[in-house]
């Protein structure tokens, strides 16, 4: 069911989950080279940092459920629950970022942030308004079932 509204919203936390894979979220300085870090370690990370394997398996698991809640329309109950769950991965991705990052920097030099630090939060929004509108969904059918 493309045409619903919480679809494309899910279908929005999906493509904003790989394009997180790919994009930098921080850039290292280090007696002035500048480092871009990714979540996929072959992507754009030029230094090994086992600190992003925490966020790239939570995003690489947010990506698989958002996947499965899409194709669970028949189930409203069930694919609000899974987009609730996947509002919650990403605000624990958000949290790894800034978390692990302030771990870092008594070691390492300055850290920045790039727009790929702040996608998770958007992800976080859209998979609310699916909720929401799955959310909808289920009361009208439920009126629809009573009016019967």
């Amino acid at each position: 069911m493309i045409q619903r509204k919480q679809t494309l919203f899910l279908m929005s936390v999906l493509i904003i989950g790989i394009v997180m894979i790919f994009l930098p979220f921080q850039t290292l300085n280090l007696n002035k080279q500048i480092f871009e870090i990714c979540l996929m370690p072959s992507c754009c990370l030029e230094i090994i940092d086992s600190t992003i394997y925490y966020p790239m398996l939570l995003n690489f698991f947010s990506i698989i459920v958002s996947i499965i809640t899409i194709f669970q329309f028949k189930k409203r109950v069930l694919q609000f629950k899974l987009s609730n769950s996947i509002a919650l991965l990403n605000v624990f991705i958000i949290g790894f970022f800034f978390l692990l990052s302030n771990i870092k920097k008594d070691v390492i030099g300055e850290i920045h942030f790039t727009f790929g630090a702040f996608l998770p939060i958007l992800s976080v929004i859209f998979a609310f308004l699916a909720a929401h509108f799955i959310k909808k969904d289920e009361q009208l059918v439920r009126n629809s079932d009573r009016i019967r």
